[in-house]
């Protein structure tokens, strides 16, 4: 194995566990991630590079051979800067973008201080991206689309700049901490003026409603032409409730962001339904839904990342949290223990991956173990990641692969992807039984 299981193991000692069958086989299920990795190092696309080099950064202490982890970082590193030479990143995106690659660069710099040049020169070409971007932002058309969402908008630089400016101690000349405050600033901007409720076709709509792109008409049953009101966590609302009671709680002091916050969350706390006793949000909706026009349905969804109740439970209470809202906190921890408490079969979860399957939900609810203590989230956490870690590369790829048959999807099982693949499966589960949040979980916005 190109694991130590000797070395490894002890992550196993902490409250979250998993029986010692179910360890092994996940310690032998990452080690094949990782042969596997080897085997096709030479295929990797640059796009996936990131998602590789987290992962092993995260394993990185756990490898039989220091050599051996090595040769296989420095090829992938050299993919990933090939592909930034020749700009096939988009540029600010915290998932397989310019955000996303400082965020893995940052976390791997720490164990491996020769790279600080290197992560430098990232940041500045994320500055250089979301400076960019934002020049468009003193035009009205900005505001109508979905631009401030954590996978291709302003949520995730948001959320890396506020976390990279308060862990970057470089005070020497030409240091890029001035700049990410001004950059901070704007984006804070912008977000306040989204916030502003405005008119459409004669009813008040929150300025966070958006129309949606051609792409992502295709992939829905409906035209959405007057726009929609997203309240999910990848691309919607939740993400920008987050990323402003961070700026809040990191000192940031500007007119209308305390409205804004608090409109976000009055939003969300006008808009939730209850099936059996359990909370739920509508996801995305119509603009004719929204102002009632045509009925909303109030049907049980997925617990997960990005859509799910959990996903915006846990942006609730993190928001609570950092503005000392009481209120939001208490009822966001009590509908999450009732969620906890349910049967794992009633989570309506089919896939293992982090985006909309185990894995994804499984780290919010053991952020929330380690916010309370309490013992509910620590039981689904580790019936879980069970779940998640028997499961080797061969056996993942036969189940995604049977879904989009069933689904009638094209076949697109990935093992180089935190979101929709198999090492961001490993990864998390990691991460959890260590006990300490990665990069990745930050980048989620789960902590």
């Amino acid at each position: 194995m190109l694991l130590n299981f000797d070395r490894i193991k002890s992550v196993n000692n902490n409250k979250v566990c998993l029986s010692e069958q179910s360890f092994k086989m996940f310690v032998q299920n990452a080690s094949g991630y990782f042969a596997a990795l080897e085997d096709d190092i030479s295929k990797i696309k640059p796009s996936e590079t990131i998602d590789v080099i987290s992962a092993l950064t995260t394993f990185r202490e756990y490898f039989e051979n220091e050599s051996a982890w090595e040769q296989l970082m420095l090829r992938t590193l050299d993919i990933l800067q090939k592909g930034i030479k020749r700009s096939m990143f988009d540029g600010i995106a915290s998932f397989r973008g310019m955000t996303h690659i400082a965020y893995v660069i940052h976390d791997l710099a720490v164990s491996t201080p020769k790279l600080n040049s290197f992560y430098k020169d990232i940041n500045k070409i994320l500055l250089d991206s979301i400076a960019e971007f934002l020049k468009a932002s003193d035009k009205d058309d900005f505001y109508t689309k979905g631009n401030y969402e954590v996978i291709r908008g302003l949520s995730g630089p948001l959320s890396y700049l506020i976390y990279a400016n308060g862990t970057t101690e470089d005070t020497s000349e030409g240091n890029d901490n001035a700049r990410m405050c001004d950059i901070i600033g704007q984006i804070v901007d912008v977000f306040i003026r989204r916030s502003k409720e405005f008119e459409v076709l004669g009813h008040r709509v929150p300025g966070w409603h958006y129309y949606v792109s051609a792409i992502v008409k295709s992939l829905n049953d409906y035209e959405a032409k007057n726009g929609v009101v997203n309240y999910g966590l990848s691309h919607g609302m939740a993400a920008p409730l987050v990323t402003l009671a961070m700026a809040h709680r990191n000192g940031i002091h500007k007119e209308g962001l305390a409205e804004a916050i608090d409109g976000l969350i009055s939003e969300f706390m006008k808009s939730y339904y209850y099936v059996n006793d359990i909370v739920y949000w509508p996801g995305m909706i119509t603009f004719e839904q929204y102002v009632g026009l045509e009925e909303r349905h109030t049907i049980p969804k997925q617990m997960s990342w990005c859509y799910g109740s959990v996903g915006i439970l846990r942006s609730l209470y993190i928001a609570g949290i950092m503005i000392s809202n009481s209120e939001v906190e208490q009822f966001a921890l009590k509908e999450f223990v009732k969620i906890a408490e349910m049967n794992l079969s009633d989570y309506a979860l089919v896939q293992m991956v982090v985006c909309h399957g185990f894995a994804g939900t499984a780290a919010i609810l053991n952020a929330m173990h380690l916010d309370t203590g309490k013992v509910e989230f620590l039981q689904k956490t580790i019936e879980m990641i069970e779940s998640c870690a028997i499961l080797n590369v061969e056996q993942f790829i036969e189940h995604e692969n049977k879904l989009a048959h069933m689904r009638n999807l094209p076949l697109r099982a990935s093992l180089h992807n935190h979101l929709e693949g198999y090492c961001g499966v490993i990864q998390t589960i990691l991460s959890i039984l260590k006990g300490v949040p990665d990069g990745n979980d930050r980048r989620l916005l789960i902590v």
